[in-house]
């Protein structure tokens, strides 16, 4: 007779690890770029409730991205070695409870960005296709960390027009930096 097995209870620990809160180092790298767009296009003094929204609405993104990458990557994981014991890979969390995770970590950003202008928060629209094809990208283009490194420069983009309101010059250049930065660690990293 086969008998079911019960699915995992969601603890703490476990959702930290999935939002890959317990690795505070990606969160602090994605952040770089938006707080830089923001300190920049206020020549270093942007309000503190953009940047408060700033940081918590990085975070959120992060986190979402992090649960997207994993809900993708979840039947690849288990036989690479470095993500072998990441909660889907593991089985640690189902796959249902990631998925709710992941529309509440894009809702939490989402519900932050309504608080920026017209802009910044159409542009935060326009990140979420590209943050949930990133982890497809890794199996269809060449160079996925183009796609990641594009998501990232969309931090740049956010930020500055949210501080300004409207993408200038050095906005463009500022962007160019953030995708070429990120596309080179991220192909180390790779």
């Amino acid at each position: 007779m086969l008998t079911q097995s019960n699915p995992p209870e969601p603890t703490w620990q476990t959702i930290i690890r999935l939002l890959r809160w317990d690795k505070p180092a990606g969160r602090l790298i994605l952040m770089i770029p938006a707080l830089w767009a923001i300190f920049l296009a206020t020549h270093g003094t942007p309000p503190l409730s953009l940047i408060l929204i700033i940081v918590f609405g990085t975070l959120a993104t992060s986190a979402a991205g992090c649960v997207v990458n994993d809900l993708w990557d979840r039947d690849i994981d288990p036989e690479v070695e470095r993500t072998r014991t990441r909660p889907l890979a593991s089985r640690a969390l189902t796959v249902k409870t990631a998925i709710a995770i992941a529309v509440i970590s894009f809702a939490c950003a989402a519900g932050l960005a309504v608080y920026l202008n017209p802009l910044s928060f159409g542009l935060s629209v326009a990140a979420v296709p590209v943050i949930i094809g990133y982890p497809l990208a890794k199996r269809v283009f060449p160079v996925p960390q183009l796609i990641l490194s594009i998501a990232w420069g969309f931090a740049v983009l956010i930020s500055w027009t949210a501080a300004v309101g409207n993408l200038q010059t050095s906005t463009w250049f500022l962007w160019g930096a953030t995708v070429l930065w990120t596309l080179g660690f991220d192909t180390v990293y790779a």
